[in-house]
């Protein structure tokens, strides 16, 4: 039950940590559109699915009798999805014919809060994973 209490307000934490990336990245990007407020005000609302999503699978890699290797290639697995986003947008792109629409900046402003969700939900639960192994022994 600790554990889910425990995922739970590190979900809450990194919704925070996400949301503070994101404001950060916003003020200092610069502006090309008309509608810059509204693209952060989108990226704000995405931050509870961000959380949730990592919640759900750092929940299923902590409940493993092998925690420690399953959390490990679910922090990987969960950092690679912004990447092959970001790649199959740059090949798109290349594509002979194909208008110019994807802009890095723009992806990197999505992944960078994505990122730091993630990475700061997976810190939250491997330490009291780990806290809770030593304590056991």
């Amino acid at each position: 039950m600790k554990l889910f209490g425990t995922i739970i307000l590190a979900g809450l934490v990194s919704m925070l940590v996400g949301g503070v990336a994101t404001l950060v990245l916003s003020a200092l990007a610069a502006c090309v559109s008309g509608a810059c407020g509204l693209g952060d005000t989108q990226q704000l609302a995405l931050m509870p699915f961000y959380a949730l999503l990592g919640m759900g699978v750092f929940g299923v890699a902590a409940t493993r009798s092998r925690w420690r290797e399953a959390m490990f290639y679910s922090v990987r697995l969960l950092l690679l999805i912004p990447v092959v986003l970001i790649i199959v947008g740059l090949a798109a792109d290349a594509s002979p014919g194909a208008e110019k629409k994807f802009v890095l900046t723009k992806a990197l402003q999505l992944a960078l809060p994505f990122w730091a969700v993630v990475v700061s939900l997976w810190w939250m639960v491997r330490r009291f994973l780990s806290g809770r192994e030593k304590a056991a022994a």
